[in-house]
């Protein structure tokens, strides 16, 4: 039994390797697999970013905001400094939500093309729908609830 188990889960984390796409960012344009897919272009850092598609027509801009909440102070983190992305998509229902600041431009690259947010050089619709139903504006309710608010620009 223990020797089935362990030759599944083999088999599965071999495939997962095999098919895992290879992501890279090169003077702000995101391949998959050696494939031109998108563009993040930094304004500012880290106040904005812009994605564009390779028309370098604008697809939704992430905006960086910040503020502090005092029930947060640990001794990692001693003004209690929450970050997030506030996205705007740029489709008919300019549609927003939130979500955690990454720290690189490949981490957020990698995090649009795993939720399918782009599709042949368009939003696809569907999934930018899913992916504002899970993430939600969830950080600017926490901010009007958070301890001490105090604004923060990077």
């Amino acid at each position: 039994m223990k020797k089935g188990l362990f030759t599944f889960l083999l088999l599965v984390c071999s495939s997962q390797l095999f098919f895992a796409q290879k992501v890279t960012v090169k003077n702000d344009i995101v391949s998959v697999d050696g494939t031109a897919v998108f563009t993040l272009v930094y304004k500012n850092y880290p106040e904005a970013i812009t994605l564009y598609n390779l028309n370098n027509e604008k697809l939704a801009i992430f905006s960086a905001e910040g503020y502090s909440d005092s029930k947060l102070i640990t001794s990692s983190n001693p003004n209690g400094k929450v970050n997030y992305f506030d996205i705007t998509f740029l489709n008919p229902d300019m549609d927003k939500c939130e979500i955690p600041i990454f720290g690189l431009k490949k981490h957020l690259a990698q995090y649009i093309i795993s939720e399918g947010l782009v599709k042949e050089g368009k939003l696809d619709e569907a999934a930018v729908k899913q992916f504002c139903r899970i993430n939600g504006m969830k950080f600017s309710e926490d901010r009007k609830n958070a301890g001490t608010t105090v604004i923060i620009k990077n």
